[in-house]
């Protein structure tokens, strides 16, 4: 057994919190869709695009993210799979609300973000410390610059889904912290 690969025993404090934010995000998005009673209100004409791109892939990637990391023993190779849900729900957002240029360089960010988690987890990359940089400052961007300084929500409703996307970064933002080299079992 290697011991180069990242564990996160599922009892560990780190990956019940990561799980609780993660249900957290579902739970906001799902408050958010029934108080528009699941209406297209982000894309135009569009209902039912909508509503599997910018609900349904959050909230089954956030679900199933949560309880493998609570259920599974100590490995992370399984949670690739609701990574990359997560990568493509925000690609596909990006493409949906961004402007060109906006959209290739969050691409370019999410497209880096699941190249180092993938490579970190399964040890081929030793530090996990660029995992923890891409985790992170775009939180922190998020949080301090756009949420606060570039974006005005009318009304608390209108804040949900980004405090949705909040909650998903800080949650892989804990997960990392929590991460250890370890042999898999």
């Amino acid at each position: 057994m290697s011991y180069n690969r990242r564990t996160l025993s599922p009892d560990s404090p780190f990956a019940v919190i990561s799980a609780l934010l993660m249900f957290l995000s579902a739970a906001v998005l799902t408050v958010y869709y029934a108080w528009y009673s699941f209406a297209a209100v982000r894309i135009p004409g569009a209902p039912v695009i909508e509503l599997a791109v910018l609900y349904i892939l959050p909230v089954s990637c956030c679900i199933i993210f949560a309880i493998m990391l609570v259920t599974r023993k100590n490995n992370l190779m399984p949670t690739i799979l609701p990574m990359m849900m997560g990568v493509v729900f925000f690609a596909l957002k990006a493409a949906f609300t961004l402007g060109t240029l906006h959209c290739v360089l969050c691409c370019v960010l999410y497209a880096a973000y699941a190249s180092v988690y993938i490579l970190t987890v399964s040890g081929i990359m030793s530090t996990r410390s660029l995992l923890l940089l891409l985790s992170g400052l775009p939180f922190l961007y998020h949080l301090f610059v756009e949420d606060l300084f570039l974006t005005d929500f009318p009304t608390f409703a209108d804040f949900l889904p980004e405090l949705s996307v909040l909650l998903i970064m800080l949650g892989l933002f804990v997960e990392t912290v929590g991460m250890r080299r370890g042999r898999v079992y």
